[in-house]
């Protein structure tokens, strides 16, 4: 059950099944209740956080009493990869919205890893490159004059990985601090987008009908 857990996560999902069974004697799970931090910003980046289920916020409390959320995951996947592989903080708090499970991997483990298992490194770097490349996107959503344009580039992007009923991060409040709108700015851009066919709100969640009409960003 143990190396299923882990070779379901993408970044390990070529290893073999010694190599998997290695891997989960030497990184037990640990359960986290929502609301519980997986790891704090600004702590030294040890551990690589591997979320086997449930969704993890990355969010940064600013001097200002304002909330900045950067993004959030579902598993199977890896959190952090930068941080822990550069040997230096994590620049964000990553808290549980769902119940979760997670397994911590030493940094020095997965170099290790990637010593052993030398076509691992190019599967690393692209799994890097992946994270540089969502985070340009996000930034040049968050640019975006246009509400409607924000909420539905976000819409967009979060089909990649999630299919088209997306969950929520934090209900509107959540996705409003990770793209820079106010909660009423948000509902009133998700409406524009449910006239348009495009999607359909349920209480936490989105419901993508027609991803074609994403495009259609100014709602006319």
């Amino acid at each position: 059950m143990d190396q299923v857990e882990l070779a379901a996560v993408p970044l390990f999902s070529m290893l073999d099944e010694a190599r998997l069974a290695w891997l989960a004697t030497r990184c037990p799970p640990r359960d986290l209740s929502r609301g519980a931090t997986a790891a704090r910003v600004g702590e030294p980046a040890r551990h690589l956080v591997v979320v086997i289920r449930g969704t993890l916020s990355a969010g940064y409390d600013t001097s200002h009493g304002s909330r900045v959320r950067f993004v959030t995951v579902t598993g199977p996947c890896v959190i952090d990869k930068a941080a822990v592989l550069g040997g230096e903080s994590h620049t964000a708090t990553w808290t549980a919205s769902t119940a979760c499970r997670i397994r911590l991997l030493p940094a020095g483990l997965l170099r290790d890893l990637i010593d052993q298992v030398p076509a691992l490194r190019d599967h690393v770097l692209r799994h890097l490159s992946d994270q540089v490349n969502r985070e340009r996107r996000a930034q040049v959503r968050r640019a975006a004059p246009q509400p409607v344009t924000r909420v539905a580039a976000w819409v967009a992007e979060s089909m990649r990985t999630r299919g088209s009923r997306i969950i929520l991060p934090g209900a509107q409040q959540g996705l409003g601090e990770e793209i820079g709108l106010s909660r009423v700015t948000v509902n009133r851009a998700l409406q524009v987008l449910v006239g348009a066919g495009a999607i359909r709100v349920e209480p936490g969640a989105i419901i993508v009908l027609d991803p074609s009409r994403l495009t259609d960003r100014d709602g006319r």
